[in-house]
């Protein structure tokens, strides 16, 4: 193997360690969000609004699934 084939070798180990870590912190703020969001229906649940009213919700759930929230 040639020295340039090793140093490929080593930055694709880097990168698919990098492409994991990110997974990781993705899935972490999606948690995160997802505790956020269902917080906020509690809380106009508990006030006795409609969560379909919140704004917020509807930017969580296109956020999740990669759309624009505008």
């Amino acid at each position: 193997m040639s020295a340039l084939e090793v140093v490929m070798m080593k930055r694709i180990g880097e990168l698919n360690e990098e492409v994991k870590r990110l997974k990781a912190e993705v899935e972490r703020l999606r948690k995160a969000g997802d505790a956020m969001a269902d917080e906020i229906i509690s809380c106009y649940s508990a006030e006795g609004y409609d969560p379909a009213d919140s704004e917020t919700l509807p930017k969580w759930n296109a956020a999740k699934e990669g759309k624009p929230s505008v």
